[in-house]
């Protein structure tokens, strides 16, 4: 019986042991990940913030236009191009 108790304890132990340094090891791996400051501008159609990176952009005048998406680029053309 006490073999029995002692066998059990032993297991239980190792399970928690392994699950102990499998959540340490994925701390270590998040605290490798490296985060990096981006620079965001706002859409003038819709007002979302959006990335300088951004594929959808205008320039306007010497100065460029950043949007979210295709369709307020096209609103933004469509209203600064129209007299």
């Amino acid at each position: 019986m006490i073999v029995k108790i002692v066998f059990l304890l032993a297991l239980l132990a190792g399970i928690f042991l392994f699950f102990r340094v499998k959540d340490k090891k994925s701390v270590e791996k998040k605290a490798d990940d490296k985060l990096y400051a981006v620079d965001m501008k706002q859409d003038s159609i819709c007002g979302a913030f959006v990335e300088e990176t951004t594929k959808y952009k205008v320039k306007l005048h010497d100065k460029i236009y950043y949007f979210c998406s295709e369709e307020c680029k096209n609103k933004f053309i469509e209203q600064n191009t129209n007299p």
